[in-house]
């Protein structure tokens, strides 16, 4: 097939398995709301966090009404579960909620848990913040949210902005041809995000913090990973890479000490061989910086797009950190591969 007749991509067709399965915990978590009533709560939550927010624009208010969910709108992961939210205004809102059924960490001290999930959490809405502020990239504003359990829903929540788009390959779902000039126009939109965080370099390696005392903004805290594993923050980009390896390689050698898994073999020497090649990684020219923020799952499910493949959302900033520059790159880890290899 020439590139002028495009190509037909007909992978969207497949069912994904995991979020079908009825006993999916993004499901179950889903069905536990409702069943306790917490949709109701949610959507009195929504309307308490609208009416303060048109209160500090000077609207006048309707109190009249209250926040709608849209039930055949629920979004499910296995981390979280989105609700689509009818405001008082006609305005949509999301409401994306922590499931608290989630429970794949290398945390075993619950304490320590909840505070690094909730470190975690603050991160991220400091991060969306911190985007929407200073570049041009789509991120979903925030309206409101609690990083801690201690709250009405039990779990950490943010009320955001819903953004009409629709993941990949949204575009194509039709089976209408896939065209050189999509893949163009969706990779230079994508080297267009890389540019503008680029343009706002930092001088420590580490995750996003609302910034205390009398400093505004954000500063660069600790970093908490996909096993909620804390390490950092740093000034040196070959610690960086030796501690994080450290880390992971020692996680590991607790893993095959108690025998939970068995591929660990496998998972120890690939550690081990991290922890080698830690020892050689990033160039002593951009050893101190600058270090730039980068997603960390960037894929084609957390790419919004329209009709005309614009992207008009990046959306899940959760784990996001400053990176070095050798480390750093916005391409889509599942994006090209799941285009170019129809070609």
């Amino acid at each position: 097939m020439s590139k002028e007749e495009g190509m037909e991509y007909t992978d969207w067709i497949r069912p994904r398995p995991f979020q079908d399965d009825p006993g999916f915990i993004g499901k179950v978590f889903a069905a536990q709301n409702r069943e306790s009533g917490l949709e109701g709560v949610i959507c009195h939550l929504a309307t308490e966090t609208w009416i303060i927010e048109q209160m500090q624009l000077g609207h006048e208010l309707d109190r009249s009404r209250e926040a709608i969910l849209d039930t055949d709108e629920l979004c499910f992961g296995k981390r979280k579960v989105l609700y689509r939210l009818r405001m008082p205004d006609n305005s949509v809102w999301m409401a994306r909620l922590h499931n608290t059924l989630y429970n794949n960490t290398a945390v075993t001290d619950h304490t320590t848990r909840i505070t690094n999930q909730t470190l975690l959490f603050e991160s991220e809405v400091a991060t969306m913040q911190f985007v929407k502020e200073n570049t041009q990239i789509p991120v979903p504003k925030v309206y409101g949210y609690d990083s801690t359990y201690a709250n009405v829903l039990g779990t950490p929540y943010i009320f955001m902005e819903y953004i009409a788009g629709k993941s990949y390959p949204f575009p194509f779902s039709g089976q209408r041809p896939i065209k050189e000039d999509d893949l163009i126009k969706i990779h230079t939109q994508l080297t267009n995000f890389a540019w503008q965080l680029s343009k706002q370099p930092f001088d420590k390696i580490g995750q996003l913090r609302f910034a205390t005392g009398e400093e505004s903004g954000v500063a660069i805290g600790p970093i908490i990973d996909r096993k909620e594993r804390l390490y950092g923050p740093f000034t040196s980009s070959r610690i960086f890479y030796k501690e994080r390896a450290k880390t992971v390689y020692e996680y590991e050698t607790r893993r095959r000490l108690l025998n939970e898994d068995p591929d660990v073999e496998d998972s120890l020497e690939s550690a081990a061989l991290h922890v080698l090649a830690a020892e050689h990684a990033g160039k002593e020219s951009f050893d101190s910086g600058p270090f730039i923020l980068q997603h960390a799952d960037m894929h084609w499910q957390n790419l919004l797009f329209d009709e005309q493949c614009t992207i008009v959302g990046v959306i899940d900033w959760e784990w996001t950190q400053t990176v070095p520059v050798d480390s750093f790159n916005l391409l889509p880890w599942n994006f090209a591969s799941k285009m170019l290899s129809h070609l």
